[in-house]
C-alpha cells in the first residue's frame, strides 16, 4: 500500500509514472509470484498481462526459468496463475504466449445521446 505508490509516482519516472510489479521467486523452477500497483487504477490489480509477460522475460534473463528452449513460466497473482510462454534461442525471443483465468466480472449497456 506504500511502496506502490511511492515508486510509481518516483520522480525518475516523470512525467507518466509506471506500474509497479513486486516479484517473489519461488523455490520451484519456472515459478515466481507477484503483486502489481498499476497506473491509472492506482491500487493494487488482481492480475496484469503486461507484468506477468515482464516477470517472465526477466526470469530468463536472469536465468531464473531455466535454460534455452522452450519456456513456460507459471506468474501467481491475486486472481490466478498466468502461464506465459516462450521459446529463447540465444539473445532471441520468439513464439510469446499469455494463458490464465478469465472472467466477466461487470457487464453494461451505454445509451449514447449524440
Amino acid at each position: 500500500d506504500t511502496l506502490g505508490p511511492a515508486i510509481r509516482h518516483d520522480p525518475a519516472f516523470h512525467p507518466t509514472g509506471t506500474n509497479v510489479d513486486v516479484v517473489e521467486v519461488r523455490p520451484e523452477p519456472g515459478r515466481v509470484r507477484v503483486r502489481t500497483f498499476e497506473k491509472g487504477v492506482e491500487a493494487e490489480t488482481l492480475a496484469c498481462g503486461t507484468g506477468a509477460i515482464a516477470t517472465a522475460l526477466v526470469s530468463q534473463i536472469t536465468e531464473r526459468a531455466g535454460g534455452d528452449g522452450r519456456q513456460l513460466v507459471a506468474v501467481e497473482m491475486p486472481g490466478g496463475t498466468l502461464t506465459v510462454g516462450f521459446r529463447a534461442e540465444g539473445d532471441e525471443l520468439a513464439d510469446l504466449t499469455l494463458g490464465g483465468p478469465a472472467r466477466t466480472v461487470y457487464a453494461g449497456t451505454l445509451e449514447w445521446a449524440g
